[in-house]
């Protein structure tokens, strides 16, 4: 037979083991399961009772108090209650059978357990009313950054709403004029330079009231033009007298609207710059390089000596002193990018470099 003493002893140190073992499970691998892991904080706060009941004089009964903490942090206040009374009952049992003084350890223990749980439970709901609490602000965020982008959107619709009634209406009407006042000019016989010019203006127009509906659609949050449209803008040029050509480099890659409309409305420009000052028949090459983190473009025109001049149309709305170019290195410069323009030996160069969404991602960590 195994002595008594050995018993005991063997007693103490399964329970002990026990208890300890589970604590550490539910420290560094808490099971996926609640009702495991309310049955594993239970069979802790057991081995801490056995314990208490076998070696009064050893630390188990801390085991005890590790239980009832972590059924107080870990589980809504009902369940969490129940099973904490059952681990501080074992407890209490346990001190029945083998105290000799009841009274003094019961209420000793007790109140010792109901504080650890109490003390614990309100941790939980702390950190719950903070969680709360933090959703409440970021919800609150969110709600109002929706609230000054339904305001901007508001804002931007109605500025839309007053160019298209004010502008777009006015050429609109001098669009309708002039096509009236050219049919007029070739029936009445008139010089055919004034059928020119009427045609001319009628054509401004037109150009100013499309650039009139991209700006409304920009207010309005449409989709801004950019790089896509690079190859309609060249096959206006072409059509207008120019020998324009496109040359694309390298993979396309994403970049901010304000970037893309700055590319389109800096191709526009020099097209346009070109039908004014090289002259008809000028070459225009417009070569665009897509790299890791930027994209260039160059538009570069040559005169052609002994063609005609000024190609009628957009290019002589081009105002002089290079104010359309000044223009363009504002916008470059908000989107980050550089623009450079300059004569060379026989026409003259426009060169912009933007960067891409990467680039300006990486850049703002």
């Amino acid at each position: 037979m195994v002595p008594a003493v050995e018993t005991w002893t063997l007693t103490i140190a399964g329970a002990l083991g026990a208890g300890l073992g589970l604590w550490a499970l539910e420290l560094y691998r808490t099971p996926s399961s609640r009702a495991l892991e309310a049955g594993t904080l239970l069979c802790v706060g057991m081995a801490g009772a056995i314990l208490n009941a076998t070696a009064p004089q050893s630390p188990g009964f801390v085991l005890a108090y590790f239980a009832v903490s972590g059924l107080g942090l870990r589980f809504p206040p009902r369940p969490a209650t129940l099973l904490a009374a059952g681990v501080i009952i074992a407890v209490d049992i346990g001190i029945l059978t083998t105290s000799t003084h009841v009274a003094t350890s019961l209420t000793t223990s007790d109140l010792g357990l109901a504080f650890v749980f109490v003390l614990a439970a309100a941790t939980r709901s702390a950190r719950a009313a903070h969680a709360r609490t933090a959703a409440l602000v970021l919800e609150l965020e969110q709600s109002r950054a929706a609230q000054e982008a339904a305001a901007a959107l508001a804002e931007r619709t109605r500025l839309a709403r007053e160019i298209h009634d004010i502008l777009a209406h006015s050429l609109a009407g001098q669009v309708m004029s002039l096509e009236a006042g050219r049919l007029l000019a070739q029936r009445t016989g008139a010089d055919p330079r004034l059928v020119t010019e009427i045609d001319r203006a009628q054509r401004l127009a037109r150009d100013g009231l499309g650039d009139t509906r991209r700006a409304i659609a920009a207010l309005r949050g449409d989709a801004l033009p950019g790089p896509e449209q690079l190859p309609a803008l060249v096959a206006i040029a072409q059509s207008q007298g120019l020998r324009a050509t496109l040359t694309v480099h390298g993979t396309p890659r994403p970049l901010a609207p304000d970037a893309g409309l700055c590319l389109y409305r800096t191709t526009q420009e020099a097209l346009t710059n070109a039908a004014k000052y090289a002259g008809r028949g000028a070459t225009v090459q417009v070569v665009l390089r897509w790299e890791q983190a930027a994209v260039h473009l160059d538009v570069t025109d040559t005169r052609r000596p002994g063609l005609g001049g000024p190609i009628s149309g957009p290019g002589a709305s081009v105002p002089p002193g290079g104010y359309g170019l000044t223009g363009l290195r504002e916008r470059a410069e908000l989107a980050m990018g550089t623009l450079d323009a300059g004569p060379t030996e026989d026409g003259f160069q426009v060169r912009l470099t933007l960067p891409t969404e990467q680039a300006t991602a990486e850049e703002s960590r």
